[in-house]
């Protein structure tokens, strides 16, 4: 988290660790603070308002699909097997809890914070695909044919992204870093008819 300094990236941390458990609509400033050990001045301090602090926590999520294209990039080479661990690695390190009713209750409560993680999330979604895909080209997976592959990524993406506030989807309680990697999985071992080893 770069763009902060380490007592933002303490706070927001705290943020999110709180309306992730309490929802957004009932968490307050003095429940950062007393979770990060701060006094509610100093959170103000950093965030001028409850807005600016769940933007800034909700934008993290984010924040942990980019470090982990940030890391693809620095390894190019990888296979798809080695960049669909790192994906996984990466998304397993979201924060735990029911992300899913808070995106929705985000949704509700906060419409325009809602378009600019949907936003952003799609667009981490995409370059991870692009990136997968690409490493599939290079290990001969992806055979030529008349499939539009710009396509099938963008519609891959797509999925990801609205999957996660499916009914169903939900009713299974999975995590949204469960989600992924099951997409990831059927992208790898179905579409792509990759055995996975032993």
């Amino acid at each position: 988290m770069s763009e902060y300094n380490q007592t933002e990236e303490k706070i927001v941390d705290a943020a999110l660790y709180v309306l992730l458990a309490h929802g957004i609509k009932k968490t307050t400033i003095e429940d950062v603070a007393a979770r990060c050990g701060l006094t509610r001045a100093t959170v103000y301090r950093y965030f001028k308002d409850k807005r600016r602090l769940i933007r800034a926590s909700i934008l993290h999520m984010v924040s942990v699909l980019d470090e982990a294209l940030g890391s693809m990039d620095k390894h190019r080479y990888y296979d798809t097997e080695k960049s669909a661990t790192l994906i996984k690695e990466a998304v397993s390190l979201m924060p735990k809890g029911d992300i899913s009713t808070r995106i929705i209750e985000l949704k509700q409560l906060y419409p325009e914070i809602f378009a600019e993680y949907q936003i952003a999330r799609l667009a981490s979604i995409r370059g991870i695909y692009r990136r997968v895909f690409n490493a599939a080209k290079r290990e001969g997976l992806i055979t030529p044919s008349e499939t539009d592959w710009n396509l099938v990524q963008t519609i891959l993406s797509e999925a990801t992204l609205y999957v996660a506030e499916s009914p169903l989807v939900l009713s299974y309680g999975t995590s949204v870093g469960h989600i992924y990697s099951a997409v990831l999985d059927i992208m790898l071992y179905g579409i792509m008819g990759r055995r996975k080893k032993r």
